[in-house]
């Protein structure tokens, strides 16, 4: 992947927050994670090395997809979250764009313009979904439940 000289990607690092918490253990580690996993490859763009880092975070997307999105869809079920339909199309739309990209860079392999819209689709991710509709759910959960950890398993 050839990158510009000049650096293109706003921001340089995302941040986690306690405010954005669901209040549920395992989530909220997954969610960090995610953000753990944005900033690496955001630093690694960066220091010009993205390449080789974009199908690593591009693998881990998928088991984040089937994974995570499963667990939260346990949870808002066990819960009887009422913004469940929601909550799941957010998940589908995401998984959709995920799995284009995903497609492109089997076809093409790493790209700086594939590498730009994943940084697009993960920060839109984090601000607007992790921001809102899952804080949306850890409050429903904390005004709700009052419990700081669910398990839909248990």
């Amino acid at each position: 992947m050839t990158e510009p000289t000049a650096p293109l990607f706003a921001p340089l690092q995302v941040a986690w927050s306690e405010q954005l918490s669901v209040g549920v253990d395992e989530i909220d580690a997954q969610h960090q994670e995610l953000y753990r996993r944005v900033n690496a490859f955001l630093g690694a763009l960066a220091e010009k090395r993205g390449a080789p880092e974009l199908e690593p975070l591009v693998r881990y997307l998928g088991d984040y997809v089937r994974e995570h999105f499963a667990e939260e869809q346990r949870l808002m079920e066990f819960c009887f979250y009422p913004g469940l339909g929601e909550h799941l199309a957010e998940h589908q739309r995401f998984e959709a764009e995920y799995q284009a990209l995903a497609g492109e860079l089997a076809r093409t392999g790493p790209t700086f313009g594939l590498a730009k819209r994943l940084v697009a689709l993960l920060t839109a991710w984090l601000d607007r979904h992790l921001g809102t509709t899952d804080r949306a759910f850890g409050a429903f959960l904390a005004a709700h439940l009052g419990r700081r950890s669910v398990k839909p398993s248990a």
